[in-house]
């Protein structure tokens, strides 16, 4: 392993280890780290792409160890030599459980969840160990999330859920994952960081607001018919009843057989909701967020709708899969990574 990345794994501090920058994977080993451990929806841990390096308990162990070699040969004492050469070889026996710990697993994506901006995204990353004696101890997490503990002990496979935050819409990669292990007894740590391929869609944060009202349909062969006051969509006859319009009455009929008759007018109430983007109030974001709260509380409603954007057209639908479909198409709007 090269001086470079060695140097930038060596914080072996408790801050540093709950919790590790982005910053770190980015630039000179940010892409060392890419020709070493190419990105793959399935990797295996090998003496390849595992590294290891004492801890702070390590280097005082090793310290030790230095003390106790030089005081037995300054004052030639056997007993001292058989204590240093005991501890000399529980350190190089631990180098080779330690790594043993990661070596061989294999790790890949289960199933990535979707989410809207301001929450957890969960991911499902499935740990299988080789056949044999199971493994403990072992801590994965991404640096924007919370590490979860792997104990592949008593199966041969583990699912473990992790959770990252959402900051914003579409596609959310959290990028490398960091898999350390301090096994057994915590002078060393063996870790890697994988790239396994993992995404998940994230919506656009919903605004709610009230549903528009209804509107009425262009052709006479949609929607339901009603009688508003005022339409021009005449569709038949009908004896005067008080109240009705003056201008509405058939004179020529009354003049004929003296019987007050009336034009019925109506026109065809769309039942389907439209949602248009370029109706909305406020920013391409906020509208995107409006669109995404009508969404929702049309499906909760069980009703019919559709939505115009700017770029596409969503045919009107109802359920689960049709709101999917127009989440979707708002989580990715503007973004070319389709």
């Amino acid at each position: 392993m090269d001086s470079a990345a060695l140097t930038d794994q060596q914080q072996t501090g408790s801050s540093l280890k709950n919790k590790e920058s982005n910053t770190r994977l980015g630039g000179r080993f940010g892409a060392w780290l890419d020709r070493r451990i190419p990105p793959g929806q399935r990797i295996t841990l090998s003496q390849r792409n595992v590294f290891i390096f004492p801890t702070r308990s390590g280097f005082t162990f090793g310290g030790l160890l230095v003390i106790l070699i030089l005081g037995a040969i300054n004052y030639q004492n056997s007993l001292v030599h058989g204590v240093a050469f005991l501890l000399g070889s529980i350190f190089v026996v631990t180098i080779l459980y330690t790594f043993r710990n990661l070596s061989g697993l294999s790790l890949e994506l289960a199933q990535s969840g979707n989410g809207f901006v301001d929450e957890d995204v969960e991911f499902a990353v499935r740990v299988t160990r080789p056949k044999g004696k199971g493994r403990e101890g072992i801590q994965i997490g991404w640096p924007d999330g919370f590490k979860q503990w792997v104990e592949v002990y008593d199966r041969e496979a583990s699912v473990v859920k992790l959770y990252v935050r959402a900051d914003r819409r579409g596609w959310l990669k959290p990028g490398r994952l960091l898999v350390e292990t301090y096994f057994p007894l915590g002078l060393l740590r063996a870790w890697t960081w994988v790239d396994i391929e993992a995404r998940a869609l994230v919506y656009p944060k919903p605004i709610f607001q009230s549903i528009p009202a209804t509107q009425s349909s262009r052709h006479r062969d949609e929607g339901e018919l009603i009688d508003p006051l005022g339409s021009d969509d005449f569709v038949d006859i009908r004896e005067y009843e008080p109240g009705d319009r003056i201008k509405n009455i058939i004179w020529r009929s009354y003049a004929r057989s003296d019987e007050l008759v009336v034009k019925r007018y109506a026109s065809y109430l769309e039942p389907r909701l439209w949602f248009d983007f370029e109706d909305l109030a406020g920013d391409t974001e906020e509208k995107l967020s409006r669109l995404t709260g009508l969404a929702l509380q049309a499906t909760r409603a069980e009703r019919e709708f559709g939505v115009r954007l700017p770029d596409r057209t969503i045919d009107p639908g109802v359920g689960e899969t049709h709101l999917d479909q127009v989440l979707r198409e708002l989580a990715l709007f503007g973004i070319h990574d389709r």
